[in-house]
């Protein structure tokens, strides 16, 4: 029984311009730089090791279709190491670097093979005689919106069919922009033996038979891109498909919990975030942490200032470094606060705003200043409808905090 092993991986986003970390201390900032390049140059490594037949790029290698040189010839000379160890790697363009057709790229080495914008099916054999037929396209644009699905059929005898895109899936796209859609019904029914997919950063594998595959982007770039990032090590043959993830992002970006007893003193929360950062020094990665502290009282912990002393006590002297880039509170007692305003005197007028800013143009015109201060709006995400109902009942829940310690009511 024939059997094929290749690595896929997607949204490399090299030349990132991290615009929302620049203000970091210069080593750290540095660092967060190299880090796509970085993640890149362990993941040829893998490939190398591993001895894949090869390797499957499912788009946005680059951040924007404006790439520096200095990205393109370190992309190539990882594309060079593949080739020195005889291993080809098929790649697409996605949103992000779609192919401009009058812009002069350096030229890669002979083994890449970079699909056009049209659907096509590249063919190869193995050293063991497995027939492959890999088909794909590149983006011509940033903006694809209608499905390309139906140009995905197979093309002669081959021992596996496997599909490259670089789109969103309908039922799970809500986080990202939705380019050349498709829906798992549809793609499984083509008769391929692997669906190799890019675009959303998160990893997820969406079906089974035939393999549906999200690898997730390469390196955590903020904190809604978490956890371990990396490449995938994918095993095929004609009754099975393993799929064996591999980390080799050098920063990673977490969220932790301290919990502290009741009427606990500042020295208790110091030891217990001294002990928490302790855990990891000695490590091999870098790690952007979001500390929340859950407390039932609020008062005794200014996040400003301790925020800044754990930064400004942070080690930058090392190949490694742990920055707490967030220090929240989460109040232990957020029952006693849920419906405080149901039995607060201004009940009437509190839920009539809480209830006006559930409407999105109601939401924006309110906090529309910030997006037109230019120190600030740069700094801003996307707010997606979660995150604004997030916002909106936190922001609850800090009203009633105050309320009752300016009317002394805290217990």
């Amino acid at each position: 029984m024939k059997e094929i092993k290749f690595l896929h991986i997607a949204d490399l986003h090299l030349d990132s311009p991290f615009i929302g970390l620049s203000t970091l201390p210069q080593p750290l900032f540095s660092a967060v730089q190299e880090s796509t390049f970085q993640s890149l140059e362990r993941i040829i490594t893998i490939a190398i090791k591993e001895a894949v037949e090869f390797v499957l790029i499912a788009g946005d290698i680059y951040d924007s279709e404006d790439q520096s040189v200095r990205a393109q010839a370190r992309f190539s000379k990882e594309m060079k190491r593949l080739e020195q160890a005889g291993i080809k790697a098929f790649i697409i363009h996605g949103n992000h670097d779609f192919i401009e057709k009058h812009k002069e790229k350096l030229q890669l080495p002979g083994n890449v093979h970079v699909f056009s914008e049209q659907v096509e099916m590249a063919a190869m054999e193995t050293k063991n005689g497995a027939i492959v037929h890999i088909y794909g396209f590149s983006y011509g644009e940033r903006h694809i919106r209608a499905s390309r699905v139906n140009e995905y059929n197979k093309q002669g005898e081959a021992d596996f069919h496997i599909g490259l895109l670089h789109g969103s899936e309908l039922s799970s796209s809500e986080d990202h922009d939705v380019y050349a859609p498709f829906r798992i019904q549809e793609i499984t029914k083509k008769g391929f033996d692997y669906w190799a997919l890019g675009h959303i950063h998160k990893r997820q594998l969406l079906a089974e038979s035939p393999s549906v595959y999200y690898p997730g982007n390469i390196q955590g770039r903020n904190r809604k891109e978490s956890g371990e990032k990396g490449a995938s090590i994918v095993t095929l043959s004609a009754s099975n498909t393993t799929i064996d993830f591999i980390a080799t992002s050098p920063i990673i970006w977490e969220e932790v919990i301290i919990t502290l007893p009741e009427n606990s003193e500042i020295n208790t929360f110091y030891r217990e975030i001294t002990k928490l950062l302790a855990t990891y020094q000695g490590q091999s990665n870098s790690f952007f942490l979001h500390v929340i502290v859950q407390m039932a009282n609020k008062q005794k912990i200014n996040t400003t200032d301790w925020l800044q002393m754990l930064q400004e006590e942070t080690d930058l002297t090392g190949s490694t470094f742990i920055w707490v880039h967030k220090l929240t509170i989460e109040l232990t007692n957020q029952s006693d606060l849920k419906n405080w305003h149901e039995q607060h005197l201004a009940s009437k007028e509190i839920t009539q705003a809480f209830e006006k800013l559930q409407d999105e143009s109601a939401f924006y015109q309110t906090v529309e200043a910030l997006y037109f201060e230019s120190g600030v709006s740069r700094y801003l995400d996307d707010l997606s409808e979660e995150d604004r109902q997030l916002m909106l009942d936190a922001a609850l829940t800090e009203l009633g905090t105050v309320l009752k310690e300016v009317e002394g009511d805290e217990k």
